[in-house]
């Protein structure tokens, strides 16, 4: 039972992010970027870091290499930067799909970075992805644009996170490993906003009260789905639970069609299905060779 229930905490966080990212995607670019960011992830260090207040000092002597905190955080910052700005300019669907390859990219980087044995099955399925992910952006065609480097920086960002994070899963308590990586950007992100404050501020001033609102909204959902990640690791190995994180592909068409009217074409749908079977399959193979 213990398992079940991390399943289903796990697609309640698939179903969660995507409602964050159909949230930036209503603001649009009401809000300038580097504000949105800070308001994203100010709001999840003050909820964690009230968290860790009432749990006490102690999680923190366990916290993990400083190198690799800084560098989670700052990976996880560029992850959302390049999403943010992804569904400023392309469809909820298309931008989720695309940032979905994490798992195909993290095989190539295992195979050029680490020098890592890959298999052939587990190379067929990057270049299944990567055909899936052609057919999505269908270069040559007039909805062709140079924005889909924003998701396709995601899920690269993503990939690299997942092996930060897997360095540090056994350091100490996640939730401290969170709270630190929201505080590390924030404080990098307010950074950005005092030396760009000549430009940054005029805009943000003409951001109306409706807008603040759903940034608010937009934390507490990406905070709240980060803790239901947490509850389901918990329960559910990781190697079980990531397949079925593509259900977020099926919440971001819904919400898409619900808030935007808009669903994906039919090579549209077939590309996304395409990526999600690669990714799904990858981390298959993954976890069987683990248990071998």
């Amino acid at each position: 039972m213990t398992a079940e229930a991390g399943i289903v905490l796990m697609i309640a966080t698939t179903a969660t992010f995507a409602a964050s990212d159909s949230t930036v995607k209503v603001i649009g670019a009401a809000v300038p970027l580097v504000a949105l960011l800070f308001g994203r992830y100010s709001f999840q260090a003050i909820a964690l870091g009230t968290w860790q207040v009432r749990q006490g000092i102690n999680p923190f002597r366990n916290a993990g290499a400083l190198k690799l905190q800084l560098l989670r955080a700052l990976l996880l910052l560029l992850n959302s930067a390049c999403t943010f700005a992804g569904l400023r300019y392309l469809p909820l669907p298309v931008t989720t799909s695309l940032a979905m390859m994490a798992p195909l990219i993290a095989t190539l980087l295992a195979a050029t970075l680490l020098n890592e044995e890959v298999p052939k099955s587990k190379w067929s399925m990057v270049v299944l992805g990567f055909i899936g992910m052609l057919i999505v952006v269908r270069p040559g065609s007039g909805d062709f644009s140079w924005t889909v480097a924003f998701p396709i920086g995601a899920a690269t960002t993503f990939a690299c996170f997942q092996v930060v994070s897997s360095k540090l899963s056994t350091a100490g308590d996640p939730t401290t490993t969170n709270f630190i990586t929201a505080l590390v950007a924030s404080v990098a992100l307010a950074g950005l906003l005092w030396v760009d404050q000549a430009d940054l501020l005029p805009e943000i001033r003409k951001v109306t009260v409706g807008s603040w609102l759903l940034v608010l909204v937009m934390a507490s959902l990406a905070t709240f789905g980060h803790l239901l990640m947490l509850q389901a690791l918990r329960r559910t190995p990781l190697a079980l639970l990531t397949p079925f994180s593509y259900a977020q592909l099926a919440f971001a068409t819904l919400f898409s069609w619900a808030l935007f009217g808009k669903i994906p074409d039919l090579w549209t749908a077939v590309g996304m299905l395409v990526i999600a079977v690669s990714g799904i399959c990858t981390v298959l193979l993954h976890a069987r060779a683990r248990l071998r």
